[in-house]
């Protein structure tokens, strides 16, 4: 009886050895077959983003104004893009939006508007009705720009309103809206 367990202990012992020895082999194998070499560098060049004020928009007080006013009287922040000679091989896009937004419940409607200007020619336009909770929007969604020329300059100004619509809109005025524009660039060989 006792050699017929030491029998039994060997056979386990030999059956685990063999167990991990096929196991480590294929662990090597995986690991060696699934190994990359990838060549190239990392584009360490931007588009150069320059605020005329500050990417920060900070309005304490909303006034209704006239849509065909908002050129005059709307609060504008303007920036402009510049795309340098050094990018002219790449295919170059971006996105504009708002994040950490901070703004009154009663200004989250239809008639709290935005427009984003590309050199004086409207690229995007919304307003506030379906912010909801969100702290973040995206004004516009990645595009691709491809310039005639290098370096080139894109000029935007955006625009935040609140859209007279002939109502009594004193409950809307002296509420507060708070945000930060956000330039995210792509840049693809």
């Amino acid at each position: 009886m006792e050699l017929k367990k030491i029998i039994i202990v060997l056979s386990i012992t030999i059956a685990i050895a063999i167990a991990i020895m096929f196991g480590a082999s294929y662990a090597w194998y995986a690991y060696k077959n699934a190994e990359t070499n990838i060549s190239g560098g990392t584009i360490k060049e931007t588009p150069t983003i320059i605020f005329s004020q500050t990417e920060y928009i900070s309005l304490k007080q909303t006034l209704p104004i006239k849509d065909n006013d908002r050129y005059n009287y709307a609060n504008k922040n303007s920036f402009t893009i510049t795309i340098d000679k050094n990018l002219e091989d790449y295919e170059k896009g971006i996105e504009i939006s708002l994040i950490n937004i901070n703004m009154a419940d009663e200004l989250k409607i239809a008639n709290y508007k935005y427009e984003l200007l590309q050199n004086n020619i409207k690229v995007a336009n919304g307003d506030f009705s379906n912010i909801g909770s969100n702290k973040s929007l995206i004004i516009m969604p990645m595009t691709k720009l491809s310039p005639a020329t290098y370096p080139t300059t894109y000029s935007y100004e955006l625009l935040i309103w609140l859209s007279d619509d002939e109502s009594n809109q004193n409950t809307l005025m002296n509420k507060g809206f708070s945000a930060k524009i956000s330039i995210n660039s792509a840049i693809k060989k």
